[in-house]
């Protein structure tokens, strides 16, 4: 419920559309590539939890299933996955857009639906959403780039973060949220390469940006959400201090801080070699529709 009230308010704000409830059985995201150790977790049937899932403090959803995410694995709403470090997983959603999940990094899709389509394309094919889709995504704690490829009118590509969410309207783009131990500040890190990226956060007036094209503004929790167009080649740096009295409300210590970071030493390495990407010429890759299972 609570991400269903999340896009309610995503789409009356930004203006776009709801596609049809059963369309979220037919959307889904295909992993490509993996390189180290990373761990997927799916919901345990009627142990599945409203809303986005809660993660422990290493990272793991709270009432789920683990296992080791490999290529060709399918993931669907309220699934989650999480690096290690210098580990990294590449995925494509059944709308074209890409992600890739970058080290130590949690992520969960928290919404996801497609409407069916026809043709003989498979997910990485497809430079254009063939049909209306909605995907929100939630970073949890590290770093995730990706390409939202062209999206049709009513289609809605969202990050959602403790300090904001990211349309990303059809564009290369980073998402990063960590902790600044020697500043005590928590950060969300909004990158639009070059296209159409808005942020909806809580700040005082609007972005100016300066070197580097960054525009660095103090969360402010007292305020309403309202929304900014990022620029593109801009970055926007949004942040809340330890000191903020709303920080602990804010902020999940649990689910919103990387197990890696501020301990003293960087977990250990175990070396594994990356697995080969897949490729559309691959026989096993096509998928024409959201209907199609892998």
């Amino acid at each position: 419920m609570k991400n269903t009230r999340l896009l309610l308010a995503l789409w009356a704000i930004f203006g776009f559309s709801a596609v049809t409830a059963n369309a979220a059985e037919l959307a889904s995201a295909k992993v490509l590539s993996v390189t180290g150790f990373v761990n997927s977790y799916t919901p345990n049937g009627t142990e599945k939890p409203t809303g986005a899932l809660g993660i422990s403090p290493n990272g793991a959803q709270v009432n789920a299933t683990q296992k080791q995410l490999a290529i060709g694995d399918i993931l669907k709403s309220e699934d989650s996955i999480v690096t290690a470090v210098l580990s990294s997983a590449h995925m494509v959603f059944s709308n074209g857009s890409e992600l890739t999940v970058n080290e130590n990094t949690s992520i969960t899709v928290a919404e996801l639906a497609q409407e069916a389509f026809g043709g003989n394309k498979s997910y990485e094919q497809l430079q254009a959403d063939p049909s209306k889709s909605q995907a929100l995504l939630t970073l949890n704690y590290g770093k995730v780039s990706g390409h939202v490829k062209q999206l049709r009118e009513g289609s809605t590509f969202y990050i959602q973060t403790p300090l904001g969410t990211a349309a990303i309207r059809g564009t290369k783009y980073e998402a990063e949220l960590r902790f600044d131990a020697a500043r005590r500040e928590l950060i969300l890190i909004v990158k639009n390469m070059d296209g159409k990226v808005d942020i909806l956060s809580r700040f005082a007036g609007s972005f100016k940006y300066g070197r580097g094209k960054v525009g660095d503004k103090g969360f402010t929790s007292g305020s309403t959400d309202k929304s900014e167009a990022i620029p593109p080649a801009h970055t926007i740096v949004i942040r809340l201090s330890v000191d903020d009295p709303s920080y602990d409300v804010i902020v999940d210590k649990l689910k919103n801080y990387s197990p890696y970071q501020n301990e003293g030493t960087p977990p250990e390495n175990n070396d594994q070699p990356t697995t080969p990407e897949v490729t559309p010429e691959d026989n096993d890759t096509t998928i024409t529709s959201p209907n199609t299972r892998a």
